[in-house]
C-alpha cells in the first residue's frame, strides 16, 4: 500500500507565538500554523473548558503529530485547533457546556484577526496544515442514517466550506497550505462497537474524502501562480498502513482494536501501558501512532510526493526508535539526531522557497501553553 501526496469561543492571544522584529535583513522563523479538532489540539479546548482529562490538554496520552513536525521542521508551532471542531458551525454546530467550539472556518478567522499584516517572509514561509472533517460526520450521522441527509449532498457541502477557508487563506497571502484528509473512523474502537455506524462509515468516509479532494484540487488548480503549493495529504491511507501487522509490530503496538482510556458510569479508566495501544480512548489514536503521523507530516511537508507505503514507514520507525518511545523519550525531549535530521529531505518546498526575508541560521521552536489541562 503506498501513500501519495494527492479527521470555544475566548480569547486567543495566548495561545500564538510572535517573533520579534529585528533590524534588516529581518530575522525570523517561519511558523507551522494547524487548524483542526482534536486530532490535532495540543490544548486549546481543555483551556476553553476548562476541563482536567487526558495528558496535558491533549486527547492522548503524549505530544501530538503536529507537535513533533513543528520540532523536525524547525518551525515556531501556532495551534489553533479545538477538540470538537468540525468544518463550519454552519454546516455542523458543536456546542459543548454551553460553549460553541471554533469550527474550522472560525480558525481561519482567528488566524487571519490575529495576523492581519504577516510580512512577505511569513506568507511565503509559513506552512498552513488543515485536519478536519470528522466531526462533520459525528454530527450529522443520525440524518445520514435515517435518510434524512443525502450523503453526497453533505459531503459536497463540507467541502465546499473547506475550499472555500482555504481559498480565503490563499487571498490572504498564504503560499503553503496543506489538507489532511478524514482518517479510517471505521477502525475506531468507537465505531466498530457500533454495528449500525460500523456498517456505514466506511461509505462516509469515502464519499467525504473523494468530494473534499475534488473540491479543494480544484482550488489548488485555480490558484497555482499565487502559490507554492495547496496539497491533500493522505492520513486515511497512512493509518490503513500503519496498522498493517508489520507497522504494528514495529511500533511495538500490542493492541490496535480497543481503547486505553474508558468511562464506565462516569468512571474513567486508564489502561497501565498506552503506547502499546494504536488507540488512547475510542476515537483518538495513542502516542506512538501521532509521533508516526508528525514525522510522516514533516516528510511530506518537504516533498508533497513523497511515497510512504509500509516500507517507508518501517524505515521512519526505526530511525526515530518509535517503538521504544513515550512521552518522555522522544525528539522533542531528547532532540533530533543526525540521522533523524537527514530522515527528513531538505527543504525544497514551502519552508525554504525563496523568501524575502532571512531566516535565522538556528531555527527555534517554541509552542506556548495555557491552562495545561484538557
Amino acid at each position: 500500500m503506498q501513500l501519495k501526496v494527492g479527521a470555544l469561543l475566548a480569547s486567543t492571544g495566548a495561545f500564538f507565538f510572535a517573533s520579534a522584529a529585528v533590524a534588516a535583513p529581518v530575522a525570523t522563523t517561519a511558523n507551522f500554523i494547524v487548524l483542526g479538532n482534536s486530532l490535532s489540539d495540543n490544548g486549546n479546548t481543555g483551556a476553553l473548558l476548562h476541563t482536567t482529562a487526558y495528558w496535558d490538554g491533549r486527547f492522548s496520552n503524549s505530544y501530538v503529530w503536529d507537535e513533533y513536525t513543528a520540532k523536525l521542521l524547525g518551525m515556531n508551532l501556532v495551534n489553533l485547533a479545538y477538540g470538537g471542531a468540525t468544518s463550519n458551525n454552519a454546516i455542523s454546530p458543536v456546542v459543548q457546556n454551553g460553549i460553541t467550539i471554533p469550527s474550522l472556518h472560525d480558525q481561519v478567522n482567528m488566524l487571519l484577526a490575529k495576523y492581519p499584516s504577516p510580512s512577505q517572509f511569513h506568507l511565503e514561509n509559513d506552512v498552513i496544515q488543515i485536519e478536519i472533517g470528522g466531526n462533520d460526520i459525528f454530527a450529522a450521522i443520525d440524518g445520514l442514517l435515517n435518510g434524512t441527509l443525502s450523503l453526497q449532498t453533505f459531503a459536497m457541502e463540507v467541502g465546499q466550506s473547506i475550499a472555500s477557508d482555504i481559498q480565503t487563506l490563499v487571498d490572504a497571502g498564504y503560499k503553503n497550505i496543506d489538507l489532511w484528509n478524514l482518517p479510517v473512523i471505521q477502525k475506531t474502537p468507537m465505531v466498530v462497537s457500533n454495528p449500525t455506524y460500523s456498517a456505514y462509515a466506511g461509505a462516509v468516509v469515502a464519499t467525504m474524502n473523494s468530494a473534499i479532494k475534488q473540491l479543494v484540487e480544484t482550488v489548488a488548480e485555480n490558484n497555482k501562480a499565487k502559490t507554492q503549493g495547496i496539497h491533500v495529504f493522505d492520513l486515511f491511507s497512512l493509518m490503513t498502513a500503519a496498522l498493517e501487522p508489520q507497522v504494528l509490530a514495529a511500533l511495538k503496538i500490542t493492541d490496535s482494536t480497543d481503547a486505553c482510556y474508558t468511562t464506565v458510569n462516569n468512571v474513567v479508566n486508564v489502561c497501565s501501558n498506552p503506547d502499546v495501544h494504536f488507540f488512547y480512548d475510542d476515537i483518538h489514536p495513542a502516542s506512538r501512532m501521532h509521533y508516526l503521523w508528525g514525522v510522516s507530516a514533516a516528510v511530506l511537508t518537504r516533498n508533497p510526493n513523497a511515497q510512504l507505503g509500509v516500507n517507508e514507514l518501517l524505515s521512519l520507525i526505526s530511525t526515530f526508535n518509535i517503538g521504544q518511545s513515550d512521552r518522555n523519550d522522544n525528539l522533542i525531549v531528547d532532540g533530533i539526531t543526525s540521522s533523524e535530521s537527514a530522515a527528513v529531505p531538505p527543504g525544497s518546498t514551502a519552508t525554504e522557497a525563496a523568501p524575502t526575508a532571512t531566516a535565522t541560521a538556528v531555527p527555534t521552536y517554541s509552542t506556548i501553553y495555557v491552562n495545561k489541562c484538557h
